[in-house]
Order: structure tokens, then C-alpha cells, then sequence
């Protein structure tokens, strides 16, 4: 036995802005085409689905579906996709922050200082790579000590140690 709830909610799902064609409900819920036919016929006498005549076939679509409600589930389900994006590019940073770190770790001296191109060829990443992505957290972590091959430019000076503070 179909439930009205079952057959709502498949409409639903499928529901793309256009009726809904017969054949895909009857995919969709894999059960005797009857029994389908006879609890999508109660729900249109009842007013919940207004069934349409399309080419040769039938298509239904929820009475309460306008486009305003499918705009807003499209919008959540945008909005979603997004936080979970945004999720995601928090978590590389994350890593490539803690990977910067254990590298400082491993080519630091028994002084604490350690070369940012020692660290970059570690880390295996380019200059330009290096940094653009890491300059926030050796700015914010660091110290910066004038000297070195490579670094950032400071008043024509190049800083190319580091530190960590505190």
C-alpha cells in the first residue's frame, strides 16, 4: 500500500519548476501503476495534486508547489553548498598553517631561528606559493630578522629569518 505522504513527497523531489510526468513517479517509486494511478487520483479530488494532460501522458504537481517555495529550497540548498565550501577552505588553511609550523619545527637552529627558504624548500611549495599563503601567519606568529636570501622587503631590506614570539 502507497501512502498519499509517499506520493507528495516523490512529487516533490522531483518537482523541477514543471509537472511532474506519470512515468517518472512510477520510476521513482517502483509499485503497481494502478495503485499509483488510484492514490494520485485521491489526492487530486481531495485538492493536494492538480494533474495536468501532457502530449499523450499525464503530470502532476503539488497544488501548495509555487515558485516562490522551489526558489526558496533551491536557495537553502545554495546557502548549504556554500557553508560547506567555506568549511572546507578553512580546513586547508588550517593545515597548510599547522604544516608550516612543523616545518619551522624540523629547520629551526637550537636558538629557535630558522630560514624562510629553508622552510619553503621543506614545505616544497614556490615562492610566489609560499608567500603569498603564509606572509598573515609569519607576520602575526614571528618575528621577522633582517638577513637571509630570501624573505619579505622591508625599506629596501630583505627578512628572511625568523622567530617565534612569546
Amino acid at each position: 500500500m502507497i501512502s498519499k505522504e509517499d506520493v507528495i513527497s516523490v512529487i516533490k523531489e522531483l518537482y523541477d519548476g514543471k509537472p511532474v510526468a506519470f512515468s517518472k513517479i512510477k520510476r521513482k517509486i517502483k509499485a503497481d501503476p494502478e495503485e499509483i494511478e488510484r492514490v494520485l487520483n485521491e489526492l487530486e479530488r481531495e485538492g493536494l495534486v492538480k494533474k495536468y494532460d501532457v502530449g499523450g501522458g499525464k503530470a502532476y504537481e503539488v497544488s501548495s508547489m509555487d515558485s516562490l517555495s522551489l526558489i526558496l529550497s533551491e536557495i537553502r540548498k545554495l546557502k548549504e553548498e556554500i557553508k560547506r565550501l567555506q568549511d572546507m577552505i578553512i580546513e586547508r588553511q588550517k593545515l597548510s598553517v599547522s604544516s608550516f609550523d612543523d616545518a619551522y619545527d624540523r629547520v629551526k637552529d637550537s636558538l629557535g631561528y630558522a630560514k624562510l627558504s629553508d622552510i619553503r624548500l621543506e614545505l616544497g611549495l614556490s615562492k610566489e606559493e609560499f608567500y603569498s599563503k603564509f606572509r598573515s601567519h609569519v607576520e602575526s606568529n614571528y618575528e621577522l630578522i633582517a638577513g637571509g636570501d630570501e624573505g619579505f622587503v622591508r625599506k629596501g631590506s630583505v627578512y628572511g629569518i625568523i622567530k617565534k614570539k612569546g
